[in-house]
Formats: structure tokens, C-alpha cells, sequence
């Protein structure tokens, strides 16, 4: 079997570590630090032994102190309380509180007063095990290591995004969503049935967050080639094409709840994290779908209104992100005559006009990223004029990073979920979504396709009408 053969089951860990290793002899990729994931009809039952092992493993007592954080949401199994079959489970050997955190904000965000919340709760613990879907486990990753890196179990219980597999943790700082290091979880148990009987649109996201696999690291490999990205490693790129290989033809399946659907999205999920976690970045699978989706968050957060299911976004700002791409791979657009530097002082016009009705804080956020971009770019000049003299023979590359629109849209509709901004939820108007894709580039210091647009005099308002056009139609 090849390397990139051992590197597409997540829950066979020991073949993943030596398959990458195989591809980075130099060791440049950090330590996969999960212990254990499982993806089963069972895996809710294993709680006990997956947390033993996790305890031996990090020296602690056999007969610990353990802090179960769950949200207020009730989340049955087969009409049972989860978080009641999991306490029960270790009742018999451990000291166990469960803890729900509130925010007071309906669904649970992971700001910095739930954040505290969990960690205090979580104070003289020796283990963490979290309840839910990927916020909660986000929670729970930064309270394992705000206690001193205590073990942590996650039972997952929805496929609604990668996070759940990765060593960083997704947070609210300032209205403004970030990816902050946080730790990995000793263990991940998917419990299929479970995470089956989801609300369909948690898994309907996941699979919207899943299909960015089919572009975003055509940006990745972008800001590579510009010098802009250290991080990028063929090792990561072979093992998001390796499950990048075959089509999801199973989607239709995740709307219905079909075992085997749900059991392909979740495995696809893991195997999305830990390549981000080993690669120390999400930027592998974080492009310019990414950014709207976090555009349309800012915008939300900053008028105190309901923040839609980020996978949902990301899968609709997809098709978005793919129409872009495959322009610049198969036609002549991207031109070296048409070149130019960015101006520091119309970024910051851009950036206070695009922003200022949000707030001085998220202004001043963006002009930060602007600013350390701008002197990045100053400093690889050279590499962009080089990229982009030699950009027939890049798109070669880049043709096998990205797919199709048509082929996306029709998986993305056949799972269930949002084919088009309207149909998300909270809908967003035409005219959010102009505002979150024309200003996409400005909110991050991460270098995407739409960077390259603006620097070139190509990201104007024909075309921002053309890659929206498909996603602006009733799905």
C-alpha cells in the first residue's frame, strides 16, 4: 500500500502517523496528538475506557475527577438523554459534575464568558469530557488547556463541522470570529446513531463545510507560491487529495439519515481536521468560501442577530469560491501586464468604509491584518510577479484542486442543504451578500484568490454580480 493509500481512515491513527511520516522524513509537521477516534453505532458507550486510556496516557489517577460540559440543549439518543447514559457510564469509577454552560445568547457561542465559564467549571478536574457539536468541543479544547492540558474526551454528536479532530479552537473575540491554538482532544467518539438523529441542518452544514475541500486548498497553495504561507507541506496537500478522491456521491443520503452517509461525512469531517492540525494551520482548508462565511458572522454578531450555521455558509460561499477559481484556471484573466502593488491608503478607505458601521474595535482588527498582509506581500514581490508571469503552468495545479461548480451545487443540493444565500438560515439578502463578498478580502491576514483580483483591477462589481449569480437564484 502507498503512503497517500494509509491516510484515508481516520480512526486507524497509527497508519495515518506512519503514512505521513513517510511523506516528511524532515518531521516539519507537528505530532498528530489524538489518542483515539471512533466513528461507530456504539462509540457513545465507550466513554469510560476511551477516558482510561487518556488518563494513563497523561499520568493521571485511574479514579478521577470529571467535569462533563454540555450546553443547555437536550440531545437524545434514541430518546434518551445523551448526557444520562454518560454520566451513568462513569459514575461507577470516577467523580463526575456535569456542567451546563449558558451564554445567555440562545445558542452557545464560544466568546470569552463562556469560555471562563467552562474553564472554571473545568478548575481542579482531572478530565474534561464534552457533549455536543463543534462549538462545544471548541469549549471544551480550550478549558482542557487552560487547566494544564488535562485529558479531554469529546462525544461528538453532530457532523456539522472539522473541528472536532484539529488541536485549535474556532472563538468570538471582539464580534469577530478567529481560529486561536487550544490543544488536541484525547479522544473523539462519533457515535452514528446519534449524530444521525441530528437536526438535519447540523449535518447539512457539516456537509457544506466538507465540500470546501474542493477549493480551498487551491488558496492555500496560492499564498504558498507567493511566499506568503510557510505551512504548506505535500504531505497535507496528498492527504486532502487522497480524500478528496472520490466523489461525494453519497450526499443525497445525509438529508434522509442514512447510516452510511452520515458515517462518510463524519470520516470526512476527521480526516479535514487532522490534516489543519498537523499542518498547524486551517488555512488548508480555509479560503475565500471561508471569509464570506465569516463576513456574514461579523455582520450579525456586530447587530446582535442570530449567527447562521457556519458549514451551511461555507457550502453555498463554495460554489462562490469555485466559479472564481476555476475563471482564473481555464481562461487568460489572470494577466502580468495587469499587475500592481496594493496601496496601503485605499485599503484602509476600503476597510473603514466597508466596516465602520460595525465598530471601532473590528475597525481597528482589520486594519491590523491589512497592514501585516500589505508588508508581506511588499516583501515577496518578486515571488508574485513570478507566479503570476508563469500562471498558465500554476493553473495546470491548481485545475486539480478545484472542482466544478455544477459539481458541487448538484452534491450540495442532493444532501438537503442550502444551494443559495436566501435559502440559509437566517436568510441573507442580495444586498449581505454583495457587501460580505465584495469585502471578503479585507477582514483577514490570509492571501486568497480574491487578494490576487483586487491587486490586478479585476474585483469589480461585474464580476462579484457573476460569481454570485448561481448562489443569488431560489435553490
Amino acid at each position: 500500500m502507498t503512503a497517500t493509500g494509509t491516510l484515508t481512515d481516520p480512526t486507524d491513527l497509527e497508519a495515518i502517523r506512519r503514512g505521513l511520516a513517510a511523506l516528511d522524513p524532515e518531521g516539519r509537521l507537528a505530532p498528530l496528538g489524538i489518542g483515539r477516534i471512533e466513528i461507530s453505532d456504539t462509540a457513545h458507550l465507550h466513554v469510560a475506557e476511551a477516558l482510561a486510556e487518556a488518563l494513563v496516557a497523561a499520568g493521571r489517577p485511574s479514579r478521577a475527577t470529571v467535569v462533563i460540559l454540555a450546553d443547555t440543549t437536550p440531545i437524545r439518543r434514541d430518546g434518551e438523554l445523551l448526557a444520562g447514559l454518560v454520566e451513568r457510564q462513569l459514575a461507577g469509577h470516577h467523580a463526575v459534575q456535569l456542567a451546563r454552560l449558558d451564554g445567555g445568547h440562545g445558542a452557545l457561542h464560544a466568546d470569552e464568558t463562556v469560555l471562563a465559564m467552562a474553564a472554571e467549571a473545568a478548575r481542579g478536574a482531572d478530565a474534561i469530557v464534552t457533549i455536543g457539536s463543534g462549538t462545544m468541543t471548541d469549549v471544551g479544547k480550550i478549558a482542557a488547556e487552560r487547566n494544564g492540558g488535562i485529558p479531554h474526551v469529546a462525544v461528538q454528536t453532530a457532523a456539522s463541522v472539522d473541528g472536532f479532530t484539529d488541536n485549535v479552537s474556532v472563538i468570538l473575540r471582539n464580534g469577530v470570529k478567529r481560529t486561536v491554538p487550544s490543544r488536541w482532544p484525547s479522544a473523539v467518539l462519533a457515535d452514528v446513531t446519534t449524530i444521525a438523529g441530528a437536526p438535519q441542518g447540523m449535518n447539512t452544514a457539516g456537509f457544506g463545510e466538507a465540500i470546501s475541500l474542493f477549493t480551498a486548498p487551491a488558496d492555500w497553495y496560492l499564498s504558498f507560491l507567493l511566499g506568503l504561507d510557510h505551512t504548506f507541506h505535500p504531505a497535507s496537500l496528498a492527504m486532502l487529495q487522497a480524500a478528496a478522491a472520490e466523489p461525494p456521491d453519497w450526499s443525497a443520503g445525509i438529508a434522509r439519515g442514512e447510516p452510511r452517509a452520515v458515517r462518510e461525512l463524519t470520516r470526512l469531517l476527521a480526516l479535514r481536521g487532522i490534516v489543519s492540525g498537523v499542518s498547524n494551520t486551517t488555512a488548508c482548508l480555509s479560503g475565500v468560501e471561508h471569509v464570506i462565511s465569516h463576513m456574514l458572522d461579523l455582520h450579525h454578531a456586530a447587530h446582535h442577530q442570530p449567527i447562521g450555521l457556519h458549514g451551511a455558509q461555507v457550502g453555498v460561499a463554495s460554489l462562490v469560491a469555485t466559479r472564481l477559481w476555476r475563471e482564473a484556471i481555464d481562461t487568460r484573466v489572470i494577466t502580468p501586464s495587469l499587475l500592481r502593488k496594493p496601496e496601503p491608503a485605499r485599503i484602509e478607505g476600503l476597510i473603514r468604509q466597508a466596516f465602520g458601521q460595525l465598530g471601532d474595535g473590528i475597525v481597528a482588527e482589520c486594519l491590523r491584518d491589512a497592514e501585516a498582509k500589505h508588508a508581506a506581500v511588499i516583501r515577496n514581490w518578486a515571488r508574485f510577479e513570478q507566479v503570476v508571469a508563469d500562471w498558465p503552468r500554476h493553473a495546470e495545479a491548481f485545475a486539480k484542486l478545484v472542482t466544478p461548480s455544477a459539481t458541487l451545487r448538484k452534491a450540495l443540493a442532493a444532501s438537503g442543504g442550502p444551494a443559495s444565500f436566501q435559502r440559509l438560515s437566517p436568510a441573507i439578502s442580495p444586498e449581505l451578500t454583495v457587501w460580505a463578498t465584495r469585502n471578503c478580502f479585507l477582514m483577514r491576514n490570509r492571501f486568497n484568490l480574491v487578494d490576487l483580483l483586487d491587486m490586478m483591477g479585476l474585483w469589480t462589481e461585474e464580476r462579484i454580480a457573476w460569481a454570485l449569480a448561481e448562489t443569488l437564484e431560489a435553490a
